[in-house]
C-alpha cells in the first residue's frame, strides 16, 4: 500500500513539474519573449519527462536503469538546472523585469554555454546518485557544497524579488513566491546533506523525496511566472516597461 502511495504521490509531483514547466515556459515566450526563463522552463519540464519515462522503463530493474542513457540524461539536465539554469539563468532573466536589463543573445548564449559544460562536469557518472552496501545515499562533498552555495546566492535574489513584488502590492504572489523559495532551499538541503531516514523513505529508490521534490519544482515554475508577470505588468503602468506585452522582455 505504501509503494503505491508513493508511486502515485511522484506520479503527480512529476506531472505538476511537466505541465508547469512547459506551460510557463511557453507563456515566457509568447507573453514576454523571454527566451533565457521560457528555454530553462523547457528543459525542466523535458527533465520530467525523462524521469517518468526513465521510471516506468525501470521500475524494478535499477541496474539496468543505472545503465541507460536516460539515466545519464536525467543527471545531466538536473545538474545543468541545479548550477546554473534556476540560479544565474533565473536571475538574468528576471533582470528583465527587476533592472530593466534585457539580456544579449551573445550573454545569452554563455550562459547556455556554462550550463552546458557544469551540466558534463557535475553530471559524471562519478557524481551521480549511488547507495553503499548498507543502502545509504552517498554524499559528494563537492557537487553538493557547490549546488547549496549557488542556490543560497540565488535565495538571496528571491527574497529581493518578495519584497519588490511586495512593495508594489502584489502581496499574494510575493507571499507565495517567498514560500517556494524556502521550499526549494529545504529540496537542496535533503538532496544532498539530510535525506529522509529509512523508516520513512527507502534510500535506494527515494520515492517519498522526489515525490515532494517535483512538486516544488512543478509549482516554482508556475510562481516564478506570476512574479515575472506581476511585476511586467507594474511596470508597463509605470512606464518603463513598452506597453506592448510582447517587446518587454529579454531582447
Amino acid at each position: 500500500m505504501r509503494d503505491d502511495i508513493y508511486a502515485l504521490a511522484f506520479l503527480i509531483g512529476d506531472v505538476i513539474m511537466i505541465v508547469g514547466g512547459y506551460w510557463a515556459g511557453w507563456k515566457f515566450i509568447k507573453q514576454y519573449r523571454n527566451y533565457l526563463l521560457g528555454i530553462e522552463w523547457f528543459i525542466i519540464a523535458t527533465s520530467g519527462v525523462n524521469f517518468l519515462v526513465w521510471a516506468l522503463r525501470f521500475p524494478e530493474d535499477k541496474e539496468a536503469g543505472q545503465a541507460s542513457l536516460q539515466y545519464s540524461v536525467a543527471f545531466f539536465l538536473d545538474a545543468f538546472s541545479r548550477s546554473v539554469g534556476i540560479t544565474l539563468l533565473l536571475v538574468v532573466g528576471f533582470m528583465a523585469v527587476t533592472h530593466r536589463y534585457k539580456s544579449s543573445i551573445a550573454v545569452d548564449a554563455v550562459i547556455f554555454t556554462v550550463g552546458i559544460g557544469a551540466g558534463l562536469y557535475l553530471g559524471q557518472s562519478k557524481f551521480q546518485d549511488h547507495v553503499d552496501d548498507a543502502g545509504h545515499h552517498i554524499l559528494h562533498p563537492g557537487p553538493a557544497t557547490i549546488y547549496l552555495v549557488v542556490n543560497l546566492l540565488t535565495l538571496i535574489f528571491l527574497l529581493y524579488l518578495t519584497k519588490r513584488l511586495w512593495d508594489i502590492g502584489a502581496t499574494k504572489v510575493g507571499i507565495a513566491t517567498l514560500l517556494v523559495s524556502l521550499a526549494a532551499t529545504g529540496i537542496a538541503l535533503i538532496y544532498d546533506f539530510f535525506p529522509f531516514p529509512d523508516a520513512v523513505d527507502p534510500l535506494e529508490d527515494r520515492p517519498l523525496f522526489y515525490a515532494l521534490a517535483l512538486t516544488v519544482w512543478g509549482l516554482q515554475m508556475i510562481t516564478y511566472l506570476f512574479a515575472y508577470r506581476a511585476l511586467h505588468d507594474h511596470n508597463v503602468r509605470t512606464g518603463p516597461e513598452p506597453a506592448h506585452r510582447g517587446a518587454g522582455a529579454a531582447r
